[in-house]
């Protein structure tokens, strides 16, 4: 029904126009004037429209199911160069958490699917596939290493999906924080900072 789902920071720029180019059969090089419906305040999933109706779609899997070792199959425009690129590996970790960084902005993300199947820039808001076809992930990041990449999994991205086409917008799910700046209380830092205890936390003075 022309929802698009993609990575935040792929259509991060308020200004910007952008524009789908569907690859399916019946509309094969179609382009569509697509409007960024909303943008997650907490995570990288943004949600975009285009008028166009009876698309094909992937299904939802269950990303709470899934497990370290299991297929998963990425695909998306490599290097912004090779379209409709696929790469298979396997689930390398679960629960990952990592702080990503582009050039508007700094995000800290948790809940991360790992993988070792080759995520490249490009595959941002790609599916991340099981070996059904089903999306139990959308690619997101890269570590600055080789084979690690990571994916948001299904479940929270189908839940911002299912948030905006009932409401037409993402209200964000509340996550505590504790907003202080600390150090790991060692016997070095004991000494220097003449402290009672040489274990802990030492809360330190923001910036």
């Amino acid at each position: 029904d022309g929802y698009i789902v993609t990575n935040k920071h792929v259509v991060s720029d308020d200004k910007g126009q952008y524009t789908a180019i569907l690859n399916d059969r019946a509309h094969l090089g179609q382009k569509y004037k697509a409007t960024v419906i909303a943008r997650d305040p907490n995570n990288d999933v943004a949600i975009l429209k285009i008028d166009q109706h009876s698309l094909p779609f992937l299904t939802f899997g269950d990303s709470s199911t899934l497990q370290v070792g299991q297929t998963a199959i990425a695909i998306g425009y490599a290097l912004g160069e090779f379209d409709n690129s696929v790469s298979k590996g396997v689930i390398s970790g679960l629960s990952r958490s990592i702080q990503a960084q582009d050039r508007r902005s700094i995000e800290q993300l948790k809940g991360l699917i790992q993988t070792d199947a080759a995520i490249n820039p490009g595959n941002s808001g790609g599916p991340l596939l099981d070996i059904g076809g089903m999306v139990i992930g959308m690619n997101t990041a890269v570590a600055n290493a080789q084979s690690i990449g990571f994916a948001l999994p299904s479940n929270y991205v189908k839940l911002i999906y299912d948030q905006v086409r009932a409401t037409g917008k993402i209200t964000g799910i509340e996550r505590p924080f504790l907003g202080v700046r600390y150090q790991v209380v060692t016997p070095e830092l004991q000494r220097t900072k003449n402290l009672p205890y040489d274990y802990g936390m030492l809360i330190v003075q923001g910036a």
